[in-house]
């Protein structure tokens, strides 16, 4: 397949005209502080988010900490003019339903009434900083993890960001690799270049038209992607299997089309992982990762 057939030279261009096309990737101005340095500090927790009620527009970096030992999903929604957050939250409920017909409905009516401007996945070992471009107006912080556990009481905070700090992408630091969200002739997939480092940063990109997430999950030394495909697949058929996966996941939530943003992580550990999009499939309702959208890579 095409996709597929790439060879490295390729793929660097593909990087190269993504990277153009959303600015992030540009040098920041000499001499300005970027927003990395000056971050939202955002906790969410059993107790609830922390995080502050105003701030401004623009290019925004989001650190997100928890001290949640079984980790805690932090995610940014913003309903469209004319939506009601209580109408996103319904739809995002009737996503996650393990009924395919139901999920697929439920994403796709979330796509259409709101923006999904990404979130973090933390541990108390690992926490995340994520950079993007956000227009003035209220965001919603919703804790996903509170909200998969009992969707009739969302644990959520509103943020107004009033005004702009004058940022845009091209002030971001230079990330050093990338992510894209891609539709192929076989479905969902990755596409990433240089994705092989546990302390640097990357750009995600949401080249596809539907919603995608940017999971990270550690797995055992010789894992593939064959094997993480045969677990996904056993589970989907609700038959029990043994999980490839060692540990809780991190990296970016919720993507809407057509966004970018960088992200760190700190604190993350070497290892083997699997790079996966567990959000339901507009079509299908089963998971992109079902659908293959998972990769195996080594981070050192």
């Amino acid at each position: 397949m095409p996709d597929q057939l790439l060879n490295r030279a390729a793929r660097v261009a593909a990087v190269a005209a993504v990277a153009l096309a959303t600015v992030v990737a540009s040098a920041g101005a000499a001499g300005a502080e970027s927003p990395e340095e000056r971050p939202i500090e955002v906790k969410v927790d059993r107790a609830g988010i922390q995080a502050p009620q105003n701030h401004l527009g623009g290019l925004v970096s989001f650190r997100v900490k928890t001290d949640d030992p079984n980790g805690r999903q932090l995610q940014l929604l913003r309903p469209h003019a004319g939506v009601a957050i209580d109408k996103v939250l319904h739809d995002l409920a009737n996503s996650m339903s393990r009924r395919p017909s139901t999920a697929a409905a439920g994403i796709r009516a979330v796509r259409g009434e709101a923006e999904a401007l990404g979130g973090a996945m933390v541990t108390p070992r690992v926490h995340e900083q994520f950079t993007e471009e956000v227009a003035p107006g209220t965001v919603y912080l919703l804790d996903l993890t509170a909200f998969r556990a009992d969707p009739a009481h969302p644990v959520m905070r509103t943020m107004e960001l009033a005004g702009t700090n004058g940022m845009n992408a091209n002030q971001a630091r230079y990330p050093h690799g990338i992510v894209v969200h891609r539709t192929t002739l076989d479905g969902p997939r990755f596409q990433t270049d240089d994705l092989d480092h546990v302390h640097l940063a990357y750009l995600v990109h949401n080249g596809s038209p539907q919603i995608h997430e940017t999971q990270l999950r550690p797995v055992a030394p010789g894992t593939t992607d064959k094997q993480v495909q045969t677990y996904l697949e056993t589970v989907a058929q609700g038959r029990k299997a043994r999980s490839p996966f060692t540990g809780p996941p991190t990296g970016l939530g919720a993507f809407s089309p057509d966004r970018s943003a960088s992200i760190q992580a700190h604190g993350l550990q070497p290892g083997r992982y699997a790079v996966l999009d567990m959000m339901p499939d507009e079509g299908t309702g089963l998971s992109h990762a079902v659908l293959g959208m998972h990769e195996v890579v080594d981070l050192k």
